[in-house]
């Protein structure tokens, strides 16, 4: 028999759930259950039953613990039935992909796991839709611990959002303990994972040993967690709006790269935050942001990799480029540069008076009409420009297809760049728009030595 407060509490469950979902989704938008077949995710679908929402279950299967994984996946699709609720099930072969992936257990899992959730959902018709996991304030607690001593900063020491982007945790300010009496006041049956009980995966490290060992010293320890978490919430609204200021007067989007000034990035104090406000948003890690730290006073060509992204030192500018393009890098070229080596040759720049030659190795540019830096790429698809002595703008592959240039010789092409123009199709022939129009204008005279 349960206690009226232990009843009080499953009733409050309830009317606090139903106003929490309220501000999460709206009726009429396509629900997805993450569900495992535990007590959180069984107590989230039976929750959102009672209100009479209609919901997609997701369930997967690990096949890492024999039978007991097939128990669960069975579980969940007679739960869906009960509940005449839809269900998806994936398999995976987790050994493998840790192997694949060079990571633990832990690590492949939630990969696995949310990749494919994002392709269920990116699969899904509706316009809006939203993933909703069980997370609850234990789980909360246990992650914040984590991340303070993983160093993540505030974003780590703020936790888990009831929203971020498609996920949505609507159990995050509920504890397990009022799960616990929610599942046996509805009589509720849900199958326990025997891995939850073992000490060697890191949650379960902290929720078993570290928060009950600091709570003989600090017995309010759980409920000091999370309202730092909710502190450091609102901390960092206003840190990441100075941050986003910051931000937006140190990135120059160049083509399909990201430009940064070097000197005026070292001015910025504090400088570590940032450059992890900077820099990992593209994969990079605390300890890389000490790396990149590093290239501020390296030389041109020395660069640091994340899993998706390069950082080049490139002169007087960090370049942040997709490692998928890697072979499409760019180069900046500034004003007091004489030399610019790259990949199909070198460039050599001078200022010029006097005759101008035909050569197709020289170009001799209006200077007035140039915008520093000026960008060193190579040709892409979609890349046009105006062909000197036309005032029409003729797309570059077919330029190039018309000159006669063998496969290879095209796979070899550079352009340079002012302000999204294509000033030189290097070796080829200058835009029209920055032919010498006056003798009154100060000339720059490029020269292209191709490499052999």
């Amino acid at each position: 028999m349960m206690d009226r407060s232990t009843m009080k509490s499953v009733e409050e469950v309830s009317s606090l759930f139903q106003a929490k979902a309220a501000s999460l989704w709206k009726k009429g938008d396509k629900l997805f259950l993450a569900c495992s077949g535990g007590m959180d995710s069984v107590v989230l679908g039976h929750l959102l039953k009672n209100m009479g929402c209609s919901f997609e279950i997701l369930h997967v299967n690990f096949q890492l613990r024999g039978e007991e994984s097939e128990r669960d996946e069975m579980f969940v699709r007679l739960l869906a039935e009960e509940w005449g609720m839809p269900v998806k099930i994936k398999r995976f072969d987790t050994v493998s992909a840790m192997k694949e992936m060079g990571v633990g257990v832990q690590e492949a899992a939630r990969e696995l796991r949310y990749t494919w959730f994002e392709e269920v959902l990116q699969d899904d018709t509706a316009h809006n839709k939203w993933l909703l996991t069980a997370h609850h304030a234990d789980d909360q607690v246990e992650t914040v611990a984590m991340n303070f001593f993983r160093g993540t900063g505030i974003a780590g020491l703020r936790g888990m959002k009831e929203k971020n982007g498609h996920r949505v945790r609507p159990l995050l300010s509920f504890s397990q303990d009022s799960l616990a009496a929610y599942a046996m006041r509805h009589q509720l049956k849900w199958e326990e994972d025997s891995s939850n009980l073992s000490a060697k995966y890191t949650r379960n490290f902290f929720r078993l040993e570290i928060l009950p060992m600091i709570e003989k010293v600090f017995p309010a320890v759980r409920q000091n967690i999370l309202e730092n978490a909710h502190r450091m919430e609102e901390v960092e609204q206003v840190y990441e709006k100075e941050l986003e200021k910051i931000q937006k007067k140190l990135f120059q989007q160049q083509g399909d790269s990201i430009a940064i000034p070097v000197n005026l990035l070292q001015k910025q104090v504090p400088l570590y935050s940032v450059m992890h406000h900077v820099f990992s948003p593209f994969g990079f890690s605390s300890g890389q942001i000490i790396e990149l730290k590093k290239l501020l006073n390296a030389p041109t060509g020395k660069f640091i990799s994340s899993a998706t992204y390069r950082v080049l030192r490139n002169r007087n500018w960090l370049l942040i480029d997709p490692i998928r393009t890697t072979g499409s890098s760019i180069l900046l070229v500034d004003p007091q540069q004489s030399e610019i080596d790259f990949p199909s040759g070198k460039l050599l720049l001078e200022d010029h008076q006097g005759a101008i030659d035909k050569d197709p190795a020289h170009a001799f540019v209006d200077k007035a009409q140039l915008e520093f830096p000026l960008i060193l790429r190579p040709w892409k698809t979609g890349d046009y420009f105006y062909p000197l002595g036309m005032k029409k703008k003729k797309k570059i592959a077919r330029f190039l297809t018309d000159s006669k240039l063998s496969r290879t010789e095209k796979e070899k092409q550079w352009v340079l760049e002012s302000n999204k123009k294509i000033v030189w199709v290097i070796g080829q022939r200058i835009d029209d728009r920055f032919k010498i129009s006056s003798s009154e204008h100060p000339c720059l005279k490029i020269g292209f030595i191709p490499s052999i």
